[in-house]
């Protein structure tokens, strides 16, 4: 993929990431003149059309919400191979990358990074829209720390697919609130959720719950006891602990309505960190109490008012009720598992059992792993009969010139020989459209209109300025010669002159005149370029310009070229990619030429 030209505009210039769904690479807009970003759909979504018009109608849903902490996608576009998104390239690790080269980290880093994540998605609650799939893949890390978040809104196409579904769902599963994941829609509250797992993994370098398959996660999430980091990292202060806790409370209605609001907690445990203070939690309590103490208004008897403690959620039985009244409220949040829970865990169970069964179902059915073959310079014929036998399907990604490689063998795989993959895909193969160079036949003798025909038949081009010369022996109008003469080779880019005789005229046959030929050696060694680059190089002497190399070449090749003139001097050209570098003259003697 590296190295195509998708739709004739996007220039794939390197890979990004690989998800289930989509391979990320970067690429060069060229009619914007920009960096872009290319998410394209992997086999088999590429070929499901009501997936990639989801996937359409959900970029266009979210591209208002634009925000400097939001990676905004432009469009889905298509080419005839490819379906893919286009959309803002972000410089910057993932955060899964740096949790899995970093954590845990530091307190104040840790914070930091919780305030910036809150900050983006603050700007989405505001718009009343959720994220819906918040976790470290879709975070990326800017140089300053700031974040970026990226694919929002993007678990409503997942949501239209069922191949899609499970295949994110390992990915996702770690980061989902409960009633997420038992059916209920993304929402602020979710995300927030989410924001408490993350800033957990930060904090202690691990997830609060740890389960083989994405089924027994959900479990873990909705009935297991909320952790505390401080039990694992014993630095952390309480006051932070608590907001976590509060985060990843079970209970949507116990957790921060939205992320400016858990975002006000983070930034004053910011301040206390930066100042030495200590926190007590809540802050919002302390306040209020604060307020509730102050002198009566005159002329008003004093009242002595008993807080009771407010109900967030409708009593689930008369019979309970009291019970539950009396009940610390200190006690209920450490247990941090809401009655509504546990009564409904039956259900959860059965929708787990469901779930599992649908998850082992798609993997029953799901086509076998096979290796990509090895069909290098093997012939189209042949590398489809190879890849016939291992249950892929082959198709030609295009054609370029090769001098090492017969026309019509296979140049490139994509994906290489070795890889995994599906029964059932794709490989993509570049074939060999022969050599540049074409050696020249013998056209003496010929006329000028058969001699243009020859050449054509070998995509060639005849210089329109045609040289006459007198002969005594050739009838006027015929070739006597070609520049590049018979038997050297030309590049198919280089234009042919002809010497035509223009008959002897009655006069005495004059001596032709000798043209000395010299050989020269270029003596090269590649040290001003970085990567894998065409080098060609052009050779003016006495007689035409021809090209005297073509070849592919890495950074620190060192290579002699000779090449044989006509004249007492010759002009080399040299060109990297097709753009000239450089221009060197010679003389008679041969002397050594070092671009």
């Amino acid at each position: 993929m590296i190295g195509s030209i998708l739709r004739g505009r996007y220039e794939v210039t390197g890979l990004v990431s690989d998800g289930p769904v989509f391979a990320c690479y970067s690429a060069r807009d060229r009619q914007a003149g920009k960096d872009v970003a290319i998410r394209v759909f992997k086999a088999p979504f590429s070929r499901d059309t009501v997936f990639v018009e989801t996937v359409r109608d959900t970029v266009a849903k979210y591209r208002p919400l634009q925000s400097s902490h939001i990676e905004a996608l432009f469009d889905v576009e298509q080419d005839e191979q490819n379906a893919f998104i286009v959309g803002e390239l972000t410089r910057g690790p993932s955060m899964a990358d740096r949790i899995r080269k970093l954590a845990p980290f530091s307190i104040q880093v840790s914070v930091a990074s919780g305030i910036s994540l809150c900050a983006a998605l603050d700007g989405l609650h505001r718009a009343r829209v959720a994220h819906g799939d918040l976790n470290p893949q879709n975070v990326a890390v800017l140089a300053d720390g700031d974040v970026k978040l990226q694919m929002t809104g993007m678990w409503e196409a997942y949501s239209g697919s069922a191949t899609a579904a499970a295949m994110v769902l390992p990915t996702m599963s770690p980061y989902l609130a409960p009633e997420v994941s038992s059916g209920a829609m993304p929402s602020p509250r979710s995300d927030v959720y989410t924001v408490g797992i993350l800033l957990f993994e930060l904090l202690s370098g691990r997830l609060p719950y740890y389960a083989e398959t994405p089924v027994a996660m959900a479990l873990q999430h909705a009935t297991t006891p909320t952790p505390t980091v401080r039990s694992i990292n014993p630095s952390v202060p309480s006051f932070l602990d608590e907001v976590v806790r509060k985060a990843m409370s079970k209970d949507p209605l116990l957790r921060y309505a939205d992320a400016n609001e858990m975002m006000t907690d983070l930034k004053a445990q910011q301040d206390a960190l930066r100042f030495g203070k200590q926190l007590n939690w809540p802050l919002r309590a302390s306040a209020t109490a604060a307020a509730s103490t102050g002198s009566p208004k005159p002329g008003k008897p004093k009242v002595k008012v008993t807080a009771q403690p407010q109900r967030v959620a409708p009593r689930m039985s008369a019979i309970r009720g009291d019970e539950e009244d009396e009940r610390p409220r200190r006690e209920r949040a450490e247990r941090d598992v809401p009655v509504w829970v546990l009564v409904v865990l039956t259900f959860m169970a059965a929708v787990a059992l469901s779930l599992f069964g649908v998850w082992v179902l798609f993997n029953l059915n799901k086509p076998r792993t096979v290796t990509v073959p090895n069909v290098k310079g093997l012939s189209v014929n042949e590398a489809r009969a190879v890849l016939k036998d291992s249950k892929l399907q082959m198709r030609l990604g295009g054609k370029q010139p090769n001098d090492r490689v017969e026309m019509d063998h296979v140049i490139e795989v994509d994906p290489p020989a070795g890889e995994k993959t599906r029964e059932g895909g794709t490989v993509s193969l570049i074939v060999s459209s022969g050599s540049r160079f074409v050696a020249l036949p013998d056209l003496r003798g010929m006329t000028v209109d058969k001699a243009k025909t020859v050449l054509g038949n070998l995509n060639l081009e005849v210089d329109e300025n045609i040289q006459l010369a007198p002969d005594p022996v050739m009838a006027e109008g015929t070739v006597l010669r070609s520049i590049p003469g018979a038997k050297e080779r030309a590049d198919h880019q280089t234009r042919i002159r002809l010497v035509v005789s223009s008959g002897n005229g009655g006069a005495a046959p004059t001596t032709p005149t000798t043209v000395p030929t010299f050989n020269f050696t270029l003596h090269l060694k590649l040290t001003d370029i970085v990567t894998t680059t065409r080098v060609r190089i052009e050779m003016t002497d006495a007689d035409d310009t021809k090209t005297i190399h073509d070849e592919d070449h890495e950074p620190g090749d060192a290579f002699d070229v000779p090449a044989t003139g006509k004249g007492k001097e010759a002009t080399f050209k040299f060109f990297y990619d097709g753009a000239e570098v450089k221009t060197v003259k010679t003389n008679e003697k041969g002397e050594t030429v070092q671009p």
